[in-house]
């Protein structure tokens, strides 16, 4: 199993992923990857008309990026 995925000890329907997330200034895009997958890699905006836009995760992201002290988008904080 990957060293990224960890199953829950309780009931094992959840699983905690170690995520790298980053911003895409030029595209406007977030980018996901789960590192040593080899096949996990995507993008979310804040675009909710486009295929790849999902602001509320959007948002959350953003938020966990500056908490980190990394850079990324300006996004009003509402929750």
């Amino acid at each position: 199993m990957n060293t990224d995925i960890k199953k829950s000890k309780n009931g094992g329907r959840t699983v905690y992923l170690n995520m790298g997330v980053w911003y895409d200034e030029d595209q406007g895009h977030l980018h996901l990857t789960l590192p040593n997958s080899g096949w996990f890699h995507t993008t979310v905006n804040n675009n909710p008309e486009s295929v790849r836009g999902h602001p509320n995760l959007f948002k959350k992201l953003a938020k966990a990026l500056k908490h980190a002290g990394a850079p990324g988008p300006e996004v009003k904080d509402s929750d």
